[in-house]
């Protein structure tokens, strides 16, 4: 999954170049920006999970239409029970495919939506704010 973009939110600059009221009353712009980049995360995650979906749909739609048209032509019923069969069973790996290929699409998305928190504040103008208020 290429969930991943450049940060659009530039890095602040060292605490001591502006006033603690201004990191205090920035604190809310970074929490706007993170929470857009969140939602940009989770809509792009969504985005790769549909198209894995999708793929999944077109292939056993692919195999399905292969499977009835074997079974359109005459043959023994053993040969009828072998591509039902035959099927099956790349419908169960098909399937396993599909949700390990969802499990790491969120996998990603999640690890990317923690990385767009984390990054949410710098700890250096938290710890200027805190400084401020508590003097």
């Amino acid at each position: 999954m290429a969930t991943k973009n450049a940060r659009k939110v530039p890095a602040a600059g060292p605490a001591t170049s502006r006033q603690p009221w201004d990191w205090a009353g920035d604190f809310g712009r970074q929490q706007m920006a993170a929470a857009s980049e969140g939602a940009s995360v989770l809509f792009r995650g969504f985005e790769a999970m549909r198209r894995i979906q999708e793929d999944a749909a077109h292939a056993a739609a692919e195999r399905h239409a292969a499977a009835a048209e074997k079974m359109r032509k005459p043959s023994s019923p053993a040969d009828l029970a072998l591509v039902q069969a035959e099927t099956m069973r790349e419908d169960l790996e098909s399937a396993a495919r599909c949700w390990r290929d969802l499990a790491d699409a969120a996998l990603e998305m999640n690890s990317e939506l923690l990385s767009c928190a984390t990054q949410l504040v710098n700890s250096e103008d938290v710890m200027a704010s805190a400084r401020f208020l508590h003097s």
